[in-house]
């Protein structure tokens, strides 16, 4: 599952691909529309992705710049991280003069001094991850605890999939099927 959401134009694509780069290393699991990996899959609904991913992560990392704020879908990725209840971090790349709906929220500038701005991130997520990523991701057998979070995410995608369909039985009432094989 995904911690870190970011929230870029593909205009910006190069620095979003540099601060994925500095979170992998430090240790994050990051969504990256773009990334071969985990990114968007060919063939996918791009929308539907992006709104999963949106729902199962920790944080999202706006990348403020001129290109973000004249974005329709940064701005709607940033409503829906606000209305699901996310941690939004913006953080600006390029000079810019406001940026809307993350006037309220503290910023991080990257560009003035690049280190000190990533060094205030890193301080950032620790909050969102109280988790020390030199400690070894699985416990092995023992059970994972509550400062395991920022590793362990459990079957969130699974677990809303079973809700649904659960709900869905229920709307449909006692014509509905009862038996769901997982």
């Amino acid at each position: 599952m995904t911690a870190v959401f970011i929230s870029h134009s593909s205009k910006d694509q190069k620095p979003a691909e540099e601060l994925r780069d500095w979170l992998q290393s430090n240790g994050y699991s990051v969504f990256l529309d773009s990334d071969p990996e985990e990114g968007i899959k060919g063939g996918s609904s791009w929308e539907q992705v992006l709104y999963e991913r949106l729902r199962h992560c920790q944080a999202v990392i706006p990348m403020l710049s001129e290109h973000w704020l004249m974005s329709k879908w940064c701005f709607a990725e940033t409503v829906q991280a606000r209305a699901n209840g996310k941690i939004v971090i913006p953080v600006k790349i390029a000079d810019i003069s406001g940026s809307g709906i993350l006037d309220d929220t503290q910023q991080i500038d990257l560009t003035h001094d690049r280190e000190e701005g990533l060094d205030r991130l890193r301080l950032a997520l620790t909050d969102v991850f109280p988790w020390d990523p030199r400690r070894p991701p699985y416990p092995g057998l023992m059970a994972f605890q509550e400062k395991d979070a920022a590793i362990f995410f459990g079957r969130a995608r699974e677990t809303t999939e079973l809700i649904e369909l659960l709900e869905g039985l229920r709307r449909r009432g006692p014509a509905a099927e009862r038996l769901i094989f997982l």
